[in-house]
């Protein structure tokens, strides 16, 4: 049973973090485009290490 109450706690905690991501990136300037071009970056298989430099965050 706290296994999976762990496993729960994490998955929670990781969308937390990448809502905040998300949201950082969309209330910046042009956000929804870089929302989208990572969003087609990650689609098309662009390392996470370089999605900085094609999308220009």
């Amino acid at each position: 049973m706290r296994i999976n109450d762990t496993w729960r706690g994490a998955l929670i905690l990781g969308a937390v973090v990448i809502v905040f991501i998300i949201g950082a990136i969309a209330l910046s300037e042009h956000g929804l485009q870089k929302v989208s071009c990572v969003g087609r970056a990650l689609a098309g298989g662009v390392a996470l290490s370089n999605i900085h430099s094609v999308c220009g965050l």
